[in-house]
């Protein structure tokens, strides 16, 4: 058996992932989904348990992380480890560090004084705020110098926060961001991710939409050099970035429960289903 991790909130095999649940299913594979934070008995003894649409787990990340401990690594994809350091949002310093091109980034506590100061080391008049654990766009709000207060209080309205990540604003993002999919290391397909007129957020919550696209060659092997920046193999793996100034900046690395587009590009079920049994393998 194979056990697609999903969320209470969402427990069902995605619609992205159903063609990967399809390819494992036509090579003789029981695919179950099972939410993380259901029970636990379905992670126990499955010959492999990928982790896909865990999209609600920012709203309880410690126990998310005590989850993730519980797994068996050798037979949990990502690996537990590599999804914990993609977790909080400051992975992008540590991509940075390494020699990744991304917007202007500091980490700040949520206090409308370190916000701007964090604005002011980084040479900004303005920027975007981000909750260090957060997903699907929830408490991501611009802020602009002398805003900060109000900027904050919109970014936890839903949910208080103690640190953020203060990060340049790009405006190439109102022309979509391009996503990169990534199977053990092999390019699958391109996607575009598109707000809503007016909006920059990307997320579906905000009107955004997802597309297949095909990405340049150069860009391309751009989001391969990031993604051998990564502590480890990733055995999926979603790059986000967008254009800026004529070359390609990194905006986000997804290895944890990214959306892959499965069904907006034929054949990327089958290459992700090949790619996981060749691990297990």
């Amino acid at each position: 058996m194979i056990v697609l991790a999903t969320c209470a909130a969402w427990p069902a095999v995605s619609a992205s992932d159903e063609p990967f649940a399809e390819a494992l299913r036509a090579r003789g594979f029981d695919v179950r989904p099972a939410p993380w934070n259901g029970d636990f008995d379905p992670f126990v003894r499955p010959a492999a348990v990928v982790v896909r649409s865990t999209w609600d787990f920012h709203e309880a990340p410690d126990a998310y992380v005590a989850w993730l401990g519980r797994l068996d690594p050798s037979r949990t994809f990502n690996a537990p480890e590599l999804i914990r350091w993609n977790l909080a949002k400051t992975h992008v310093l540590a991509l940075a560090r390494r020699g990744a091109p991304v917007p202007r980034s500091l980490a700040a506590d949520a206090q409308p004084g370190a916000i701007a100061t964090a604005l002011d080391t980084l040479g900004l008049p303005e920027g975007v705020i981000k909750p260090l654990f957060g997903a699907s766009g929830f408490g991501v709000e611009r802020v602009t110098r002398g805003d900060e207060a109000a900027a904050l209080d919109r970014a936890t309205a839903q949910k208080p926060t103690d640190r953020v990540l203060v990060q340049e604003f790009l405006p190439g993002i109102a022309a979509g961001e391009l996503a990169g999919v990534f199977f053990d290391g092999v390019f699958s397909h391109g996607l575009r991710r598109v707000p809503a007129p007016g909006e920059f957020r990307i997320n579906s919550q905000y009107g955004g939409r997802m597309e297949a696209t095909e990405l340049p060659a150069a860009v391309v092997e751009q989001m391969r050099r990031v993604l051998a920046l990564l502590p480890e193999p990733a055995l999926y793996a979603r790059i986000d970035g967008v254009m800026h100034e004529g070359r390609f900046v990194v905006m986000e690395v997804e290895v944890n429960e990214p959306g892959l587009g499965m069904d907006l590009a034929p054949a990327a079920g089958q290459r992700f289903a090949a790619a996981l049994l060749a691990r297990l393998h």
